[in-house]
Order: structure tokens, then sequence, then C-alpha cells
């Protein structure tokens, strides 16, 4: 069996134009937490430098980006921001940056969620989107040690979901409008 690498902390990173996911990963234990949501500030170079205070904080070994691709293996339209943002993180960090397949990470999201008894509508985007970072780092650590795949997951935590009676006060004002 091969040694595997020294990088320990990782920071998944799912890219947004309006929210970036973030999670913080363990090579050693297979551990990922979710670190929560970045809003993206608008530019790339304020995006490093929020990123790059995220890695220093955590002692981050290797940030790993998610890659999105179409079904198909494609690149989207978004690859070519995501590989710009790789390059300017790249420039700045002292740490290398990798990037993994995200086809499947919104529905891996999306799956914990339904572990925990919820669905995508009943959670904020942010928190989805931290799942989502999840799942890249969780890729991105079993690709490395191919032993934690078979570490059985931790159950999902419940993420609160938003509450009932203020969307259904919101619907019933949606609908007396209409009616109007």
């Amino acid at each position: 069996m091969t040694e595997p690498p020294s990088a320990h902390n990782v920071l998944g990173v799912d890219y947004g134009r309006r929210r970036v996911g973030t999670a913080l990963g363990f090579l050693d234990s297979g551990l990922v937490i979710p670190l929560g949501v970045v809003h993206h500030p608008g530019t790339q170079a304020a995006l490093v430098e929020l990123l790059a205070e995220l890695v220093v904080a955590r002692e981050v070994d290797v940030v790993v980006l998610g890659k999105p691709l179409h079904a198909d293996g494609r690149e989207s339209p978004m690859s070519a921001e995501v590989a710009e943002l790789r390059a300017a993180l790249l420039e700045r960090l002292e740490v290398p940056v990798e990037w993994v397949d995200e086809r499947h990470s919104s529905q891996d999201a999306e799956a914990s969620l339904k572990d925990a008894g919820l669905r995508w509508w009943q959670v904020e985007k942010g928190r989805i989107d931290a799942l989502a970072a999840m799942a890249i780092a969780r890729s991105y650590l079993h690709a490395q040690n191919p032993e934690l795949a078979l570490t059985p997951e931790p159950p999902a935590a419940s993420p609160e979901p938003f509450d009932d009676r203020r969307a259904r006060r919101q619907r019933l004002r949606r609908k007396r409008k209409k009616d109007d």
C-alpha cells in the first residue's frame, strides 16, 4: 500500500456567482465538516483574499475546487470561471489548488438532506452549498486514500428548516394579493 500524501487539511470549495460553499476535510480521519458559505464579494480578487484568509485560519494544506461539468463530461460555461479562480488562487497561495469533478456534489447534498428527513426547499441555499463543498472535499479525500471510502459516514446533521409558519403566511399574503 502506498503512503497517503502529507496534506492533512483539505478545503473543499463549491464555487458560485453569489455564494461559495466551503468545507474542511481531514485526510487522517476522513472527517469532513461544513464551514458555511462565503458570500461572493463581486470581484475575483476579493474572493481570492477571503479564501486565502480561510486557508491561513484553518491551516489548510490543499484547496480543492469543484469543477462544473455537464452530465456528459463537457465543460460548462462556469468551468472557465472556476479555472480563472484556480489560477488566481495558485498565484496567491502557497498550497496546491486541485479540482475534482463536481457533477454529483449537488445530488450528494440533496441525499444528505433526505437522510436527515428534509428536502432542498426546506433549507437555506447556503447550507446546500456547504453540503456540496463537503461532497467535493470528501471526493478528494477518497481519491487520495481509498480506504476512507470504506469508512461509514456519520449520520447527517439535521439542518434547521425554514420556519414553515412564516412561509405559509407569505403564501397566504401572495394569494390574497392575487385575489384582490
